[in-house]
């Protein structure tokens, strides 16, 4: 898989694209919301960036032999330690949770990759369900 630079529109792309195909596809509500993100403009990302992040991943991942794709325990780390500021790691993670669960449900796949998320930046979950960094792992 091709690296990004830390904290890069592109590596927090890949992030929220990963969120949407990680149930297995990608809902219309998904993707339709990936566009309304207010973390889109606070990271610089604009709609070429969205398209060439997209073709990017799914280049890169790999599938299997009856054509599923495939994402392992180190693409997901890899793309998680690419997003290093503790501010912008906890925008990427609510708008991976607004992203899941558009489809007003979160896929035990979708749970995963956010749980994984929430527990390498040190992101813990408030009472209203909201996020708040408590202390970052090093990445």
């Amino acid at each position: 898989m091709r690296s990004y630079p830390s904290d890069s529109p592109q590596a927090v792309f890949r992030l929220l694209a990963l969120t949407v195909i990680s149930d297995g596809g990608g809902s219309p509500p998904e993707i339709a919301a990936t566009y309304r993100l207010s973390l889109l403009d606070y990271a610089r990302i604009d709609e070429d960036v969205f398209d060439q992040v997209l073709q990017e991943l799914t280049a890169d991942l790999p599938t299997t032999a009856n054509g599923l794709v495939k994402v392992e325990a180190e693409m997901i780390d890899q793309c998680i330690g690419e997003i290093r500021h503790p501010e912008l790691r906890l925008r990427v993670w609510e708008a991976m949770w607004e992203l899941a669960y558009a489809d007003n449900n979160v896929a035990y796949s979708e749970g995963i990759l956010l749980q994984r998320a929430a527990d390498v930046w040190g992101i813990e979950l408030n009472a209203n369900g909201s996020g708040r960094i408590v202390g970052a792992n090093p990445t």
